[in-house]
C-alpha cells in the first residue's frame, strides 16, 4: 500500500499543473480556476493541495490514514465541481488540459516510474531520491506556480510544490505536522490554514499547550464530584457534596508529565444534558461515573445513555467507566458487550470514593494510574502548535483571567503587539483559535452589531452565569420566560466565587454579553409580538427571552394543526435522541412559532413567508423519534426549509445514528387492510 501511495503521489504531482492549463481547453476569457465557483475557488484549491501533501506523507507514515481519507474526500468534491463546470462549458478537455501527445508522454513516464519504484527499497526512498528523473512538462509547472502565487496566501503551496517538482529534500517532522492538522486549524478559512502551514514550514510553531481536558459525566448523585475530591486527596464523606448545578471547572497536575488537566464536573440533571454539548470535545478523556443505587436506571442503562452522548459529541475519545459506591452495592456492568459497540471504553473500575484511603485504596490506585496514562496519551496526541510569542501571550492571558473576566479589545491588540504579533490577519487567526480552545470567548456578531469591545478571558464567568439563570427557581416558576429584569435580579452586582476562588462580578453593563451568549449557544430566543409575551413598551420582545428547555411539559390543548393530508417525516434515532435537537430547532425558527405554541416536547409553526402553511414538530424521547409534519398551501416550499434545518443540527453530531422515514397517508395504501 505504501508503494501504491508513493506512486500515486508522484503521478498526481505530474498532473497538478493541469489546474492552470491554457492550451486548447480553457474557454476564452476564463481565468485561473475558472471551473470552480468564485466563492469556492480557494476552498477547492486548498483541498487539492492538501490531498497531495497528505498523500505524499502517507507513503512514509501510514498512521495518518484518517487524515488522508478526509483530504481525499475534500479533493473529490473539488474534482466533482471542476468536472461539472467543464461539462457545463461543453469543453471536456478543460478538465484535463492534455492532448494526445501529452498522454503518450505521461504513459511513458508512468512506466519509467513503476520500473524505478520496483528497484527502490521502500516508498520513502522512492519519493526522496535526489537522483529521480525530472517530471515532464516543466513549462507548465512554471506557469502553474506563477498562477498559484497570485492567490493570496497560496505562495506557501507554490514553495511546497516547487520543492517537490525539483526533488528537494523535505523535513519529515514538519511534513507530519502539516499532514496531521488539528480540528481547530482545519476548521478555519483557507487563508488561515495556509498561514499556519507557512509558519510550520519556517519552524515558527514549536510550542504545544501542556493542558488536557478530563470530563466527568454521569447521572446525578453518581459521585462525580466525590471522585474529583478523592483525586485531589480531600476527605470524602457519604452525602457530603451537593449536586453540581451545571458545571464546575478545576485544575489538576498530572503526575510526572508536566501536564495540567482541566477537570470539568458536569451536573447530572436532565436540563444540564442539553447544555453539556457546548463543552464536550473529541480530544479529551471522559470519566463516566455510574450509580449502582439509582432507583430509575441500572448501571448498564446509564452507561449506554452516556456512551451515546460521548459518541455524538466526543467522537472516539477514550472513556473510563467508574462504578462508585461499590462498598455499598456491587456495580454490575457488562463491559464486554458495551465495548463491542463502544470500543473507546478503556476499562471498568469499581471503587469507593469514601473509602479511597481505606478498604478500597488498591482499587482507587488502579483507576488513578489508568486515568493518568490516558491523560498523558491525550497530551502526546495534541497536534496544535504555537509560536513562542503566541504561547507567551496565552500564558499572560491566563494570568490576567484570574484578576478580571474581560479584556478590552484595544488592550488585547496591545498585548499582541508587545509580544511581536503585529500582523492583523495573524491576530484574527489567533483570536479565532483561542475562542475554539475556550481561552478567549468572543462572538463576532455581538461586536459588529452591538458595539461590544471586550473579550471574555474567564470561561467560568460564562458557565456560572448561564447555569445560575437556568437553574433558578424564578425561571422554572416562569416556565422558561426570562425577562431582562430577571437577569438583573439574579446576577447584577452579585459576587460569585468560582472553583479557583476568583470573584466573578456581573455588572449590568456585561449582562447583554451573557444573554447574547445564550442566544449564540441556542439556549434561548427573543420573544416576538406574535407570542404576546413582552411587557408594554418593549420593542419587538427585545427585553424577553424564551428558554425552550424550561417550557411547560404539557402539549397545548388546541394545536390548530390539521394532520389530514399533512406531509409527515420521521427521524428515528438508533439509541439516543439528544434533547437539545428540538430546542435548537425552536431557536432557529422562533419567528414562526404560532401564538406561543411551544412546549418541552414539541412546537407548532406558521410560516411567515408562505400563507396558510403550518408545521408541527414533536420529539418522543421514549421511542427516540423526532416527527416533522407540514400542511397547507405551500408544503413543497416550507418542508425542505425545516428538513434542512434539522439536518444541519444533526450534522454537528456526525456519529449520531438515525434513519429517515417518510410516512404515507392512509389514502396511499394499496388494497383493503394492507
Amino acid at each position: 500500500p505504501r508503494r501504491a501511495a508513493a506512486f500515486a503521489a508522484r503521478m498526481a504531482l505530474t498532473a497538478l499543473p493541469g489546474l492552470a492549463a491554457e492550451k486548447g481547453g480553457q474557454p476564452a476569457g476564463k481565468g485561473f480556476l475558472w471551473y470552480w465557483p468564485e466563492e469556492k475557488r480557494e476552498e477547492h484549491l486548498l483541498a487539492v493541495c492538501r490531498a497531495l501533501q497528505v498523500g505524499w506523507s502517507l507513503s512514509v507514515d501510514f498512521s495518518i490514514v484518517i487524515a488522508a481519507a478526509a483530504a481525499a474526500a475534500a479533493a473529490a468534491d473539488a474534482a466533482d465541481a471542476a468536472a461539472y463546470a467543464a461539462h457545463a462549458a461543453d469543453d471536456d478537455a478543460a478538465a484535463y488540459g492534455a492532448d494526445a501527445g501529452d498522454v503518450d508522454t505521461l504513459v511513458e513516464f508512468a512506466w519509467h516510474e513503476l520500473d524505478r519504484l520496483s528497484r527502490s527499497p521502500d516508498a520513502a526512498a522512492y519519493l526522496m531520491d535526489v537522483d529521480a528523473p525530472p517530471l515532464p512538462f516543466p513549462e507548465r509547472q512554471k506557469r502553474f506556480l506563477a498562477r498559484l502565487r497570485e492567490v493570496p496566501t497560496f505562495d506557501y503551496w507554490a514553495d511546497f510544490f516547487d520543492d517537490r517538482f525539483h526533488g528537494r529534500p523535505w523535513d519529515r517532522a514538519i511534513m507530519e505536522k502539516s499532514a496531521r492538522l488539528p480540528e481547530e486549524i482545519a476548521s478555519q478559512s483557507p487563508r488561515a490554514i495556509n498561514r499556519y502551514l507557512a509558519e510550520l514550514a519556517r519552524g515558527g510553531k514549536e510550542e504545544k499547550i501542556k493542558r488536557v481536558r478530563a470530563i466527568f459525566i454521569g447521572n446525578g448523585e453518581a459521585g462525580k464530584t466525590s471522585l474529583i475530591r478523592a483525586l485531589n486527596g480531600e476527605t470524602v464523606t457519604e452525602g457530603g457534596t451537593d449536586m453540581t448545578p451545571g458545571v464546575e471547572i478545576s485544575e489538576w497536575p498530572v503526575a510526572e508529565t508536566g501536564l495540567t488537566a482541566h477537570f470539568w464536573d458536569f451536573g447530572g440533571q436532565v436540563i444540564a444534558h442539553a447544555t453539556h454539548q457546548f463543552f464536550l470535545r473529541a480530544r479529551c478523556v471522559y470519566v463516566l461515573v455510574l450509580n449502582a443505587r439509582s432507583a430509575d436506571t441500572n448501571p448498564n442503562q446509564q452507561a449506554e445513555y452516556w456512551l451515546e452522548f460521548v459518541r455524538a459529541f466526543g467522537s472516539d475519545a477514550p472513556v473510563l467507566l467508574v462504578g462508585n459506591k461499590c462498598d455499598l452495592t456491587p456495580v454490575q456492568v457488562d463491559t464486554r458487550r458495551l465495548q463491542e459497540s463502544h470500543p473507546n471504553i478503556q476499562g471498568f473500575y469499581p471503587l469507593s470514593c469514601t473509602q479511597y484511603r481505606g478498604s478500597h485504596a488498591r482499587e482507587f490506585g488502579i483507576f488513578k494510574d489508568a486515568f493518568v496514562a490516558q491523560l498523558a496519551r491525550a497530551g502526546d496526541a495534541a497536534r496544535l502548535y504555537f509560536s513562542r510569542a503566541e504561547f507567551a501571550l496565552i500564558e499572560e492571558l491566563r494570568t490576567r483571567s484570574g484578576r478580571a473576566a474581560f479584556l478590552e479589545k484595544a488592550e488585547f491588540e496591545g498585548l499582541c503587539q508587545a509580544h511581536g504579533i503585529e500582523d492583523e490577519e495573524k491576530r484574527k487567526d489567533l483570536l479565532g483559535l483561542l475562542d475554539q480552545l475556550g481561552e478567549v470567548i468572543w462572538f463576532p456578531d455581538l461586536y459588529r452589531l452591538q458595539g461590544f469591545h471586550e473579550y471574555l478571558l474567564n470561561p467560568r464567568w460564562l458557565t456560572h452565569g448561564v447555569y445560575r439563570l437556568l437553574y433558578s427557581d424564578l425561571l422554572k416558576d416562569q416556565q422558561g420566560v426570562l425577562k431582562r429584569g430577571n437577569v438583573r435580579e439574579l446576577l447584577a452586582n452579585k459576587h460569585i466565587r468560582d472553583e479557583q476562588g476568583h470573584v466573578l462580578d456581573y455588572p449590568e453593563s456585561k449582562l447583554v454579553f451573557l444573554i447574547r451568549a445564550m442566544e449564540e449557544f441556542r439556549l434561548c430566543y427573543p420573544a416576538s409580538f406574535r407570542q404576546g409575551l413582552p411587557e408594554p413598551g418593549a420593542r419587538d420582545g427585545e427585553d424577553t427571552w424564551i428558554v425552550p428547555d424550561l417550557l411547560p411539559s404539557d402539549q397545548p390543548a388546541d394545536l390548530r394543526f390539521d394532520r389530514a393530508g399533512a406531509l409527515r417525516f420521521d427521524f428515528v434515532f438508533t439509541s439516543f435522541l439528544p434533547r437539545h435537537v428540538l430546542s435548537m430547532f425552536m431557536v432557529e425558527h422562533y419567528k414562526d412559532i404560532q401564538d406561543h405554541r411551544a412546549w418541552q416536547h414539541g412546537v407548532s409553526l406558521e410560516s411567515r413567508h408562505w400563507e396558510n402553511t403550518r408545521a408541527l414538530v414533536r420529539a418522543d424521547y421514549q421511542s427516540r423519534v423526532l416527527a416533522l409534519a407540514v400542511a397547507g398551501d405551500h408544503v413543497a416550499e416550507y418542508f425542505p426549509v425545516l428538513y434542512e434545518s434539522i439536518l444541519n443540527i444533526l450534522a454537528r453530531m456526525p456519529r449520531l445514528g438515525y434513519t429517515k422515514r417518510l410516512r404515507l397517508d392512509e389514502a396511499a395504501r394499496i388494497g383493503e387492510g394492507r
